[in-house]
């Protein structure tokens, strides 16, 4: 039988010009890398935290009050505008990938009888380019019609997707793009959403439940025709965590790929390591739980290492106050 397997999965990747995987990811970083709040500002986010958006979990970070005018040909201040920029998604797409599409999925609505919307939404390369962000790739704009272009009042999630590369990039769509591994995974990579001026009378803030970013790539099959996943009848597990974001305890549920010392490691997102949560002999094919945080971990976002032997795998775990 696992001769039989071992025979359907090579003849699958003889057919295959890849192997199709994804990675999700939320931002490490709100309105502060690259010099952001030095140089614009907190952009009518005062207390924009990344944990915030990282989970739907009716945890907001909202902008301030935004004036309204009543028209747009009425002059407005600086004060009426808000830009929120989410950066540090920590992807690690391999570098012989092919970026076959990145989808933004957002939870957002607004507070106020004003209406307003999206100036321009779009993914970019690093946040200040020359005199602006560096956008890269499908821009969503006030000139376009598009689900969730003006804020609804309840808690609405929208989806934006756009292709690994095209010719429609740009505010006016008639730019080439190319995602690449390289830009995919560099921390100033990110998303840029901006406002336009509200229209009506009063005021008008704009909140934020999650905002997640999806990057779906394949790679190619080797020149004896395998893939790197044929290499293996029984490819290394996700490991599993529950629950996740957390409040008072969580767990890491994974199971050894092979026999040997494995460690379980956590890390704070600057990059210090909170501790060591399991080293011990394992034996391959054996799960192990490993209690991963507590009521004691400080609210915020963490990221775990487990190492066996030569395999490794990094993901992150939300704490959340009580």
């Amino acid at each position: 039988m696992r001769k039989y397997l071992f025979l359907v999965v090579m003849l699958s990747a003889y057919c295959l010009s890849g192997f199709a995987q994804s990675q999700t990811r939320t931002a490490t970083f709100l309105n502060n890398l690259n010099n952001f709040q030095q140089v614009f500002g907190n952009q009518n986010y005062p207390r924009a935290n990344p944990e915030d958006v990282a989970a739907d979990d009716n945890i907001y970070t909202c902008s301030s009050k935004l004036p309204a005018v009543r028209d747009s040909t009425k002059s407005f201040t600086s004060n009426s505008i808000s830009s929120l920029a989410l950066q540090g998604f920590e992807f690690n797409i391999p570098e012989d990938a092919t970026v076959e599409n990145i989808s933004i999925k957002i939870r957002r609505f607004k507070k106020g009888r004003p209406s307003v919307g999206d100036l321009q939404l779009s993914l970019m390369q690093r946040y200040q380019c020359g005199f602006g962000p560096c956008q890269y790739g499908v821009h969503w704009t006030y000139q376009d019609t598009y689900d969730g272009k003006i804020y609804p009042s309840t808690e609405t999630e929208y989806v934006f997707s756009q292709s690994g590369s095209g010719n429609d990039g740009g505010f006016f769509h008639d730019q080439a793009y190319e995602w690449t591994p390289a830009i995919v995974n560099h921390q100033f990579f990110g998303v840029r959403i901006d406002n336009y001026v509200p229209i009506g009378q009063g005021s008008v803030g704009v909140c934020y439940d999650l905002v997640e970013v999806t990057v779906e790539y394949s790679q190619p099959v080797t020149i004896a025709g395998r893939s790197p996943v044929a290499t293996e009848l029984k490819p290394l597990k996700e490991p599993i965590i529950y629950p996740n974001p957390f409040t008072t305890k969580t767990n890491i549920q994974f199971t050894a790929k092979e026999n040997g010392h494995a460690v379980v490691e956590l890390y704070n997102i600057t990059g210090s390591k909170v501790r060591t949560l399991f080293s011990k002999n394992v034996v391959q094919g054996q799960t192990y739980n490993v209690a991963a945080g507590d009521a004691r971990l400080p609210k915020g976002i963490y990221v775990y290492m487990i190492s066996n032997g030569k395999q490794m795998h990094t993901g992150r775990i939300i704490k959340l106050e009580q």
